[in-house]
C-alpha cells in the first residue's frame, strides 16, 4: 500500500492512498530441446555409431511455434563445427568420443524461451554379424552353427540364436536338432563390449530322409475286400517329400504320407515304400508277408411277400448268403434274430431296413441291407339300406372297414330332391333319419350318400352308394 499526503504551510490539504497487488507465480517453459538418441538422461543425450562415423542428427525439439531459431556446436579435434538448420548430418573425424550442443533460441533474454541439449557421440569400431552351418543332408540329425562374426573392438559379449521353430540358444557355437523338415530362417544376433549391436538371418534348408521308416496297418489280418489305412509314422517327412507305395497285389500304388488300400483278393502281401526328399535323398523300406487278406462270405436274402401291408406284415425271410456258418438279423430296430430263415412281424407300417450280417468260421463277415415297406391300407364300404325305427337294430347309417391313418374325412347324405339332410367330418359319426339328425323323421325312400377321405399316403378316395331309408 501506498499513502500520500499534501501540505501546503505546513497544513495537510490531502491524503491519497493507493493499494497495488503482485501476483508472483512459477512460469512454465516454452522450448524444449530432444534429439533422436541412444541413451537420454534429461538434457544429456548419447549417441552411439558403430562402424560409421557420418552421423544424422534427428531433430525432436518441442514446441516448433515457439522455436525461432537452431544452434549446432560440435567440437571435432581442433575444430569447433556450427550448424543452424533444425536436423544436421556431420562427419568425425574417426573412432572416438565427441561432444556437442544444440540451442534452441541462443539469443533469447528470457529463459523459459530457450533450452540446451548435452549431446556425446560415441564412434566405435564396426560389427558384422555372419555364421555358417553344416549337417549330413541325408541323414537325420543336428545342426551344426559356427559363428563367424567380426568386431572391430576385438571382443564379443552376446551371441543370441533364433532357430525359427521355437528354439533359441545364447553359446557361441551351438548345435540344433530339428524335429520336422523345413526351410528355417535361421537369425544371430551379436553383441560386442561397446553394446553395438548387429544381426543376420540365413536359411537352413533341412531335408533329411528319415534313418527308420515306421508304418503302423489298422489291421495285419483283414478279410476279402479289406481295406486296411497305413498310419505312417516316420520322421521326419511332410507333404514336399515323394513318397511311393506298393501294396503288393498288381493294383496301382499310392503317394500319400499315409495311404488306405482295399484289398480284392485273398493272399499274403508283402508292402513297400520309397521316400525322396525335396533335395534328392532317398530311402527305402520292405515289409515281407505283412498284409493278410482271408475269405469272406458274401451276404445276401430275399423275403415274401415282396409287397407286405398291414394286412400281411409278417414276413418271412430267406438267407441266399454264400460261404457263411452264422448270421444276425436285425429287423430296424424291433427285434433280431440268430437263426438261418427267421420270420418278424412289424407291428406298424412304413418303411423298415432289415440288415442280416452273414459269418465265416475264420471269422469274417459281410454286410447285406435291403428295405421293406409295409404299406398301410383302408378297407371302408357303406351300407345300402338301413331302418331306424328305435328297435337296437340296424338304426344308423355310417360306414364301416379298417380307417389306418384316415384324414380330411367328410360325408354328407342328399335326399331325391337334392337336399343335403346330413353331413359329417368323423367317420365315427352316424345318421339316425332325422334331417341333420334333428327334428321330424325323414321320410323313407332311397337316398344319396357320399363319402370323401384321404389315405394314410395322400391317395384320394371317393365312395358313393345309395341308402335306403326303410320304415
Amino acid at each position: 500500500g501506498v499513502c500520500v499526503k499534501e501540505f501546503l504551510d505546513g497544513e495537510l490539504l490531502s491524503t491519497i492512498r493507493r493499494d497495488f497487488q503482485f501476483n508472483v507465480a512459477t512460469c512454465e517453459r516454452t522450448v524444449f530441446a530432444d534429439i533422436a538418441a541412444d541413451v537420454v538422461d534429461g538434457n544429456e543425450f548419447e549417441i552411439i555409431s558403430c562402424g560409421s562415423n557420418t552421423i544424422f542428427f534427428d531433430n525432436n525439439s518441442q514446441q516448433e511455434q515457439f522455436i525461432q531459431d537452431y544452434y549446432w556446436e560440435f567440437d571435432i579435434g581442433d575444430n569447433i563445427e556450427t550448424h543452424s538448420t533444425k536436423d544436421v548430418l556431420i562427419t568425425f573425424p574417426g573412432i572416438g568420443q565427441y561432444t556437442g550442443t544444440m540451442i534452441l533460441n541462443r539469443d533469447a533474454l528470457d529463459d523459459r524461451c530457450k533450452d540446451t541439449a548435452h549431446i556425446t557421440v560415441n564412434v566405435y569400431p564396426s560389427i558384422d554379424a555372419d555364421f555358417r552351418f553344416d549337417y549330413d543332408t541325408c541323414n537325420p540329425g543336428p545342426v551344426l552353427f559356427e559363428d563367424l562374426s567380426f568386431t572391430g573392438s576385438g571382443q564379443f559379449t552376446n551371441w543370441y540364436w533364433e532357430f525359427a521353430d521355437g528354439n533359441i540358444d545364447v553359446r557361441t557355437d551351438p548345435d540344433h536338432t530339428y524335429l520336422d523338415p523345413g526351410i528355417y530362417p535361421v537369425r544371430l544376433t551379436v553383441t560386442d563390449i561397446n553394446e553395438c549391436v548387429d544381426d543376420t538371418v540365413v536359411d537352413v534348408r533341412y531335408f533329411p530322409v528319415p534313418g527308420i521308416v515306421v508304418i503302423e496297418p489298422s489291421r495285419f489280418v483283414g478279410c476279402s475286400p479289406g481295406q486296411i489305412f497305413f498310419n505312417n509314422l516316420t520322421t521326419p517327412i511332410d507333404e514336399t517329400y515323394e513318397i511311393d507305395w506298393d501294396f503288393g497285389d498288381g493294383k496301382e500304388g499310392s503317394n500319400a504320407i499315409s495311404p488306405t488300400h482295399t484289398f480284392t483278393d485273398v493272399g499274403v502281401y508283402d508292402i513297400s515304400v520309397h521316400i525322396t526328399s525335396p533335395i534328392g535323398c532317398e530311402t527305402d523300406a520292405f515289409f515281407e508277408d505283412w498284409i493278410e487278406i482271408l475269405p469272406g462270405p458274401e451276404a445276401d436274402f430275399t423275403f415274401s411277400p415282396t409287397n407286405p401291408t398291414n394286412f400281411n406284415n409278417t414276413i418271412q425271410f430267406e438267407n441266399l448268403s454264400i460261404a457263411s456258418n452264422g448270421w444276425y438279423w436285425d429287423f430296424n430296430k424291433e427285434g433280431n434274430a440268430f437263426i438261418e430263415h427267421p420270420s418278424f412281424n412289424f407291428r406298424d407300417t412304413g418303411l423298415k431296413r432289415i440288415t442280416m450280417i452273414a459269418f465265416r468260421e475264420n471269422g469274417c463277415t459281410d454286410t447285406a441291407v435291403h428295405f421293406i415297406d409295409i404299406t398301410p391300407q383302408n378297407t371302408y364300404h357303406l351300407p345300402n339300406a338301413f331302418t331306424p325305427n328305435g328297435d337296437g337294430v340296424n338304426d344308423f347309417y355310417r360306414g364301416k372297414g379298417i380307417l389306418l391313418g384316415m384324414k380330411d374325412f367328410e360325408m354328407t347324405i342328399w335326399n331325391r330332391w337334392g337336399e343335403k339332410v346330413y353331413e359329417t367330418n368323423s367317420p365315427q359319426d352316424a345318421w339316425n333319419g332325422r334331417k341333420m339328425n334333428e327334428g321330424k323323421p325323414s321320410p323313407k325312400g332311397v337316398y344319396v350318400c357320399i363319402v370323401r377321405f384321404t389315405g394314410p399316403r395322400g391317395e384320394e378316395f371317393l365312395f358313393e352308394e345309395f341308402a335306403t331309408l326303410i320304415r
